[in-house]
């Protein structure tokens, strides 16, 4: 019985430390950005599924339509990033995070984000999160999702704001006074 719990020990170690580096892009993107950009992600996955739906280049979209362009570059050093910061995961189009949320995924299932950050915490993390508890591991998690739906809520009233200007124009030219 010990053997075979060595085995499994060793077999997870080894699936682990071959996912190291996704788990560091998606934990310091978590811990020292937003993370919009995974939670928009983990949306459109919940929706439709993961690698059976979705490749890198279809997520893209889909977490452009979610939370539009600046969110989907952050901590990207890029031309379409129009909020740099000091802080870079990547130069270009953020790919390498996009194909991170999708192997993750894959491999710890629809809690991904959890069991990720649970994973960095316990391996990666420097300072306050380094072997922090489940609650503290997950709390860049939880502060991601608020900010996703500020994002969200942002982009649906960029969508908004030309429909209102055309309802206001299409009531004054038929002489109608807005109702209060």
């Amino acid at each position: 019985m010990a053997n075979a719990n060595n085995i499994t020990k060793r077999v997870y170690e080894n699936v682990m430390n071959s996912h190291l580096y996704q788990i560091e892009l998606v934990g310091l993107e978590l811990e020292h950005a937003s993370g919009v950009r995974a939670i928009a992600a983990d949306t459109a996955m919940r929706e439709h599924g993961g690698r059976e739906h979705f490749d890198a280049d279809l997520l893209l979209e889909a977490v452009d339509d979610l939370v539009g362009n600046d969110r989907l570059f952050e901590s990207y050093d890029s031309e379409a990033t129009s909020n740099h910061t000091d802080f870079a995961l990547g130069y270009g189009l953020p790919f390498e995070s996009l194909d991170a949320y999708l192997d993750l995924r894959e491999l710890f299932g629809k809690e991904w984000l959890m069991l990720t950050m649970m994973e960095y915490a316990k391996r990666l993390a420097e300072g306050e999160l380094r072997g922090a508890s489940m609650l503290q591991a997950t709390e860049p998690v939880r502060r991601a999702r608020e900010e996703f739906e500020r994002a969200c809520a942002t982009e649906f009233e960029c969508y908004l704001d030309p429909v209102k200007l055309r309802i206001a124009a299409a009531m004054a030219a038929a002489n109608i006074q807005p109702s209060l």
